[in-house]
């Protein structure tokens, strides 16, 4: 083996080290450390995610301002709703 493909694999190896093929729990769990160590993780590895809460996000000086409802007297900086219910999956947001 030359000393190129020698170095290849070495960094391939490296480079793949971190990764977890055989993960078997959802990346949106909560950590490790808020469980048992004997329990299995709470949620299972093709679930869903959880549902998004619908934001009602309005403009201000230098930023915006997201509530949980609509807020009538802000309604001339209302910039519209997090997430974009026209983007979403049918069933995705949680309406209030």
């Amino acid at each position: 083996m030359s000393l190129r493909a020698l170095a290849l694999v070495a960094s391939a190896v490296v480079l793949l080290s971190g990764c977890d093929a055989w993960q078997n729990r959802a990346e949106f769990a909560a950590p490790q450390s808020r469980w048992n160590a004997s329990e299995p993780s709470p949620v299972a590895v093709d679930a869903p995610p959880p549902p998004i809460p619908e934001q009602y996000c309005y403009r201000t000086l230098a930023t915006v301002d997201c509530f949980s409802s609509p807020e009538p007297s802000r309604i001339t900086s209302f910039t519209g709703l997090y997430p974009d219910p026209a983007s979403l999956p049918p069933g995705s947001a949680v309406r209030n």
